[in-house]
């Protein structure tokens, strides 16, 4: 009866080393997911900056292009403006001074 018990003893041991070597193996390779949940989530935040910095950087220029265009159609509009001013003048002013007279 003595040699089960001793049995049964050394059993319960190795059961106990057995479950504490595998709690450590969990334990290591909760640390080593952490880890690489870590590292994943700063790349990806890594890549999500850097697609952000490269949209802003679009939005920025596409901006800059549309601001450009209407600057120019400004310019052209107030060019073309100034030029019909410029034909136009003499008569335009001269039917002014005749609606004044008239009244």
């Amino acid at each position: 009866m003595e040699t089960v018990i001793k049995k049964l003893s050394e059993i319960e041991v190795a059961a106990k080393k057995i479950m504490d070597d595998a709690n450590g193996q969990l334990k290591e390779l909760d640390l080593r997911m952490q880890d690489q949940i870590k590292a994943f989530d700063e790349q990806v935040e890594a890549d999500t900056q850097n697609r952000l910095e490269e949209l802003r950087k679009e939005l920025q220029a596409e901006n800059e292009r549309a601001l450009k265009k209407l600057q120019d159609d400004t310019q052209r509009g107030l060019a073309s403006l100034y030029e019909s001013f410029e034909k136009k003048h003499s008569r335009l002013s001269d039917e002014i001074v005749k609606r004044i007279t008239e009244v």
